[in-house]
C-alpha cells in the first residue's frame, strides 16, 4: 500500500484551515480520509503535529503540517493543477494564511475574556492590531490581483476564512467588490456545501 492509499486528513468541523484542506480534497477527489478530532485539542493532538492544530495529513509513517504545506501536498498529489501556480501564488497564499492567523487570534483572545491585565509596554492592543492586520489584508487583495476568477487555492483559502467569520460573528469583508464576487462564487460549489462551518455566536458582553 502507497503513502496516497494511506493518506487522512485531521480536522475539527469549525476549522477553516483544515476546511481549505477539505475542499480540495472533494474538488480533486483525492483518496484522503478526513478524521474528526474534538476541539479544544486533546493530548493525541499534539501527538500529531505540535503546534496542537489542525489540518494535518498523514501519509503512511510521514505527517505533514502546516497548513500550508497541507495544501502543497495535496496539489501535488492531484497532479499539480493550475489552480495553484507556485511562482505567482505561494506569497499571496501565505500572505492570506497569515491573516487568517492573525484573525483567529483576535477572536480567541476576545472569546476567551482576555484583556489588559497590567501595564502596556508595547504600546498597541494585540487584538486591535491583529484586526488592522487582516483589514490591511484585504484591501491588499482586493487592489492587486493576487486573487483569480474560479478554482484557485488563494481563493479557497480567503472564502473558507470569510465564511468562518460569516458563520461567527461577522467581518468586514463583503464591501470589497472584487472579493465578494469570489467567495461567493466559490461558496456554490459542492466542495463549499459539504464542508460548511458550524455556526457559533460569541454571548460574553
Amino acid at each position: 500500500m502507497t503513502d496516497r492509499d494511506q493518506a487522512r486528513l485531521t480536522y475539527f468541523p469549525g476549522s477553516p484551515f483544515a476546511r481549505m484542506c477539505r475542499v480540495l480534497v472533494h474538488e480533486w477527489d483525492l483518496p484522503v480520509e478526513p478524521v474528526e478530532h474534538a476541539f479544544p485539542p486533546g493530548p493525541e493532538m499534539y501527538a500529531i503535529n505540535p503546534l496542537g492544530q489542525v489540518p494535518a495529513l498523514i501519509l503512511g509513517d510521514r505527517t505533514v503540517f502546516p497548513t500550508f504545506l497541507v495544501l502543497e501536498t495535496l496539489w501535488d498529489m492531484a497532479g499539480r493543477p493550475d489552480a495553484y501556480r507556485p511562482d505567482d501564488d505561494r506569497q499571496p497564499l501565505l500572505t492570506v494564511l497569515q491573516m487568517g492567523d492573525a484573525y483567529t487570534a483576535a477572536c480567541y483572545q476576545r472569546w476567551s475574556g482576555l484583556g489588559p491585565v497590567g501595564h502596556n509596554a508595547v504600546g498597541y492592543d494585540p487584538a486591535a492590531r491583529n484586526l488592522e492586520r487582516v483589514a490591511a489584508t484585504l484591501d491588499w487583495l482586493e487592489t492587486g490581483t493576487a486573487i483569480r476568477e474560479g478554482l484557485s487555492m488563494t481563493g479557497v483559502a480567503l472564502a473558507c476564512l470569510c465564511l468562518w467569520a460569516d458563520a461567527r460573528e461577522g467581518l468586514d469583508w463583503r464591501s470589497r467588490a472584487k472579493l465578494r464576487a469570489v467567495v461567493d462564487a466559490l461558496s456554490g460549489r459542492d466542495s463549499f456545501r459539504a464542508t460548511a462551518p458550524m455556526a457559533w455566536s460569541y454571548s460574553g458582553t
